[in-house]
Order: structure tokens, then sequence, then C-alpha cells
């Protein structure tokens, strides 16, 4: 927003959601950009889009990122070698060591209205990772209501050892800080994507790798066609991404104790980033560098 404000001087305003009822807003014409289109979760609605003209698509948001549905604390195999994949969550003897609600493994999944809770849960497409595996008997999905919650959630059940079922994806501050400093994690084995039509967990395999990509609505597109170029410039790698996340994450709570709202503290956030990197300047031309380097010297 940064540098859209104040490298090619256009107006922007934020809005938070989730993705499906984002990326539903920018089809039809109620948001002009969307940076986080995550494939293959939303991948129908996406053809779809495309195909129709809606949108067009000018780049990747993020690294290629890695998701899962059925992971699982190090300290949790460590202590049972043969857990080791989702058939496992079948039999009683693994069932036991989890939190259950009605004699099932409770999951700490997706969040409703994101896509990858399609994914788990299936639509008229197909039947999602947890019937699709065979797990409906065995396995029940509990929303934790933000990524927030759920990130809380993952952070308190490693910090005491608990046992836990989780959905997450990764490179994320949450992730590494599981990985390197409390314990790791393992990633239950499912069946590989390649034995799903379309690479898609919706018919009861894992996830491929992601794509996140960016895209425009079309009316954006004849009004700002100059951003094209910058966001196919956008490269967002994980050491971008974990250096804004962990500004976020040391600063974000004392700037809303100060008052600071959401927007405010994710504008903070990008200012650090921008001071403080030298990536992003490779991504606009030599006009739009000047222009807003000269409004970070008032920040």
């Amino acid at each position: 927003r940064y540098i859209v404000e104040h490298g090619y001087g256009y107006p922007t305003s934020q809005i938070e959601g989730s993705t499906l009822p984002l990326f539903q807003g920018l089809r039809k014409g109620d948001i002009d950009l969307t940076m986080e289109i995550w494939l293959p979760n939303q991948a129908a609605a996406w053809n779809e889009a495309v195909k129709a003209g809606e949108v067009l698509p000018v780049g990747k948001s993020l690294e290629d990122n890695w998701q899962s549905s059925f992971l699982i604390p190090q300290y949790m195999q460590d202590a049972n070698p043969e857990l080791d994949s989702v058939e496992d969550l079948k039999e009683d003897q693994f069932k036991a060591l989890f939190e259950q609600e009605g004699g099932k493994v409770l999951l700490l999944g997706c969040i409703a209205g994101w896509g990858c809770r399609t994914m788990q849960d299936g639509d008229d497409s197909g039947p999602g990772q947890i019937v699709g595996m065979g797990l409906e008997d065995h396995v029940v999905l509990q929303d934790p209501g933000t990524s927030g919650a759920l990130a809380a959630a993952v952070e308190a059940a490693f910090a005491k050892k608990e046992p836990l079922l989780f959905y997450y994806w990764g490179p994320t501050a949450l992730a590494l800080k599981l990985e390197t400093e409390m314990g790791g994690l393992v990633d239950l084995e499912q069946p590989d994507p390649s034995t799903c039509a379309d690479n898609s967990p919706i018919h009861g395999c894992s996830f491929p790798a992601a794509e996140v990509m960016i895209a425009m609505n079309m009316e954006l597109v004849d009004d700002a066609p100059e951003l094209i170029a910058f966001f196919k410039n956008w490269d967002w790698s994980a050491v971008n991404q974990l250096a804004a996340e962990n500004w976020h994450g040391a600063n974000s709570e004392a700037l809303a104790d100060k008052g600071a709202s959401s927007e405010e503290v994710f504008t903070a956030t990008g200012v650090a980033y921008l001071k403080n990197n030298e990536g992003w300047k490779s991504w606009v031309p030599a006009d739009v560098l000047a222009n807003v380097e000269a409004a970070l010297a008032k920040e």
C-alpha cells in the first residue's frame, strides 16, 4: 500500500477478511486487488474468474508455501514412533493419545471462509480430505475462529507438550519457531497429490505446494496499468516475509496498547520493512523509488 500510495500516487484502503469472500469481492469489482489467492485451495473459482476475464493474474504474492491438515508435534512421535500416518488415526491406540470429541480425534483445522477449509470439508466437486481419506468416523474438525487463535492454540500446546493434531502452513514465523525452538513438527503421511484428480486435496490427498497469487480487477487494470509491472516484479520471499512478520510480532502489541488500529499496525510494519530492507527497490522504476524514499524520509 505504501508504495502504491507514495510511489505511484494512488490512494488506497485496506479490507481484511477471509480468502473466499475477498476473492468474490474482487470478481464483482467491490475490491480492486487481492494479494493472496491460494491455489489449489481456490482453484475452481480462480480458473472460472480468469477464463471469464473478471480478474488479471499479475504475479505471485509469496514463495510456494507448504500446508498440511495433519500435523503433530515431534515430541508426540518421539514418544510413539509408530504414529506416522493418517491411517494410524483410525486405530484406538493412537486415537487415545489425542483430545477427542464424541470418540473422534479433534483436528484444529482451517477457518470457515478460508479456501483450505473447503479442501478439508469438501463440496460438490469432491468429498474433502477427511472423508476422502476415510477419516470421517475417526476425526472431527474444530474451527479455531481466527488465524490468531489458531496460532495461539498451537503455540500453547507445544509449550505444555500437550497432544495436538492441527493444520498449519509455512514459511511463517510460528512454523519456524516450532521447528527451531519448540522441538519440531511432523507431517503425518497422506496420499500424494498425484493420486488425486487435478492434484487437488479435495479428493482425499495431501496439499501440493501452494501457489499464492496476486490478481487485479479489470477496472483497476484499465485505471492503473502501470501497477501491473510493479506486481509482476514483486518478490515476497521467505526472507522478506519473515522479516516483516517478526517486526510485526515484536511491535504490534505495544502499538495496539497505544491505541493503534490493526490497519495502523500493518502500515507501521510496512514502513519498518521498507526502511530496513533493500530488495523492494528493484520492483519499481527510478521515479517511483525516489517518491517512496522521499516519503520514508519524513516518517
